[in-house]
C-alpha cells in the first residue's frame, strides 16, 4: 500500500454507519452509479465485476478507493450463484494491463438479485481463496430490494462493513 493523503478525496459522502476500526472504502460517486446500472442490467441471474482502485495507509488505517472496475464477463451465472471462469480472469486481467494498468484488484462485486445482503458459503470461499489480502473487499448489491453492502477483513475473518463512503 501508498501512503500519500494527496490521493484521498477532499470531500466524502457518508452512506451508513462506518466503525472507528474499519477498513475507510470510499468509491467514485460515477463507478458506484455504473455498478448499480450493471446491477440493474439483469435480475434474472447474478451479475458481478473486479473492482479496482488504489489501497492507502495514510494514517495507519487501511483505505480502499475504487476507481474503476471490470465487468465479469464470461462468468457462469445463475438466479443464485456467480462463478468467475478462466475465460473471465483472463478478460479481467488483459482489460486491467491495457485500461488501468496503475490500479490494483482492491475487491470484487456480485448482485444477490432479491435474496438480500450477505456472503454465501460459496462467496466467503471466493472472499478468501482469491480476494485475500487485508485491503480487499467484496461488494454485495441486492437490485431488487434496492440494498447494498460492503464486507472486509476484520480480526482475519469476512465481516460486514457498516458504511462507506462516496
Amino acid at each position: 500500500t501508498q501512503n500519500s493523503l494527496a490521493q484521498l478525496p477532499k470531500t466524502s459522502i457518508q452512506k451508513g454507519n462506518v466503525e472507528e476500526d474499519d477498513i475507510r472504502v470510499l468509491v467514485r460517486e460515477d463507478v458506484y452509479a455504473q455498478l448499480d446500472e450493471l446491477a440493474c442490467s439483469n435480475t434474472r441471474k447474478e451479475t458481478g465485476s473486479i473492482l479496482l482502485g488504489t489501497p492507502l495507509q495514510p494514517d495507519g488505517k487501511t483505505h480502499v478507493v475504487i476507481s474503476a472496475f471490470i465487468e465479469a464477463k464470461y462468468a457462469d451465472a445463475t438466479a443464485s450463484t456467480l462463478t468467475f471462469t478462466h475465460e473471465t480472469w483472463n478478460y479481467v486481467h488483459a482489460e486491467q494491463g491495457r485500461l488501468y494498468p496503475n490500479l490494483k484488484i482492491v475487491g470484487w462485486q456480485h448482485t444477490h438479485p432479491g435474496y438480500g445482503v450477505f456472503l454465501s458459503g460459496f462467496d466467503l470461499f471466493i472472499q478468501e481463496n482469491f480476494f485475500n489480502l487485508p485491503f480487499q473487499v467484496a461488494y454485495v448489491i441486492d437490485p431488487i430490494r434496492k440494498n447494498r453492502g460492503f464486507f472486509q477483513w476484520k480480526n482475519n475473518k469476512v465481516q460486514k462493513l457498516g458504511g462507506f463512503y462516496l
